[in-house]
């Protein structure tokens, strides 16, 4: 954005150095998911509404304390990748990672995964209102990315009901069958839920025996406000 609070075509492209057209697609895109607001008559793209909230919630996730040392702390007591996420309608926006020694899917700081399908958009879920998540996904199919994927409503809800009571999400080879995945919330000085803090690695770690006695305890110690 320039300091006026718009952007034009050109802008974007000599800023991201990208072509015309893969500009263009690119605002056409954020444009249709209100992301984005286009000025017809100036010519130029504002911040959409969507935009403002979801920058919002990333700053709350970022602001909250000593976030970078809890991801390197998850690295050095269970050797795990880290992320932290945050709700970004239908999907969850990793806003910080840590590298640990497993990583299955080739995703990065600003990757958007489905929120359902992962045990960080999960435990985000699980903090909104049933009405609000029967809002998210009333007209919209739950993608099957395995045979585990949770893949209707009536499911979904009752899952993000036990998760309310344990405090935590658990994702057994919901997008990748080799993969489990454990988040926990993260919560600003309030004690709301701002984001989520999951670790990831191969779902031959993740039994019952060492979720409960070793790998949730320290991921919850650590999540903790």
């Amino acid at each position: 954005m320039v300091s006026s609070g718009s952007t034009t075509l050109k802008d974007v492209q000599r800023q991201l150095g990208l072509g015309h057209t893969v500009a263009h697609r690119i605002l056409q895109t954020w444009t249709a998911l209100h992301y984005l607001n286009f000025d017809a008559e100036r010519k130029v793209y504002r911040a959409g509404l969507k935009l403002l909230w979801t920058g919002i919630r990333v700053r709350a996730a970022l602001d909250n304390p000593d976030l970078a040392a809890r991801l390197r702390h998850v690295f050095k007591t269970l050797g795990f990748t880290s992320s932290v996420g945050v709700l970004d309608g239908r999907l969850v926006l990793l806003v910080a990672r840590n590298q640990g020694r497993y990583s299955a899917w080739n995703v990065e700081v600003g990757t958007a995964l489905p929120a359902h399908a992962t045990s960080l958009g999960r435990v985000l879920l699980a903090f909104e209102s049933e009405a609000n998540v029967m809002r998210r996904y009333a007209d919209h199919d739950l993608t099957a990315y395995t045979s585990s994927t949770i893949t209707t409503l009536p499911l979904l809800l009752a899952d993000l009901r036990e998760i309310r009571k344990k405090k935590y999400a658990f994702s057994s080879g919901m997008v990748d069958s080799a993969t489990a995945t454990i988040a926990v919330p993260l919560h600003d000085a309030d004690g709301r839920v701002v984001a989520a803090m999951n670790i990831v690695g191969p779902m031959d770690e993740f039994g019952r025996d060492a979720i409960r006695d070793r790998i949730l305890p320290v991921l919850m110690e650590i999540a903790a406000p």
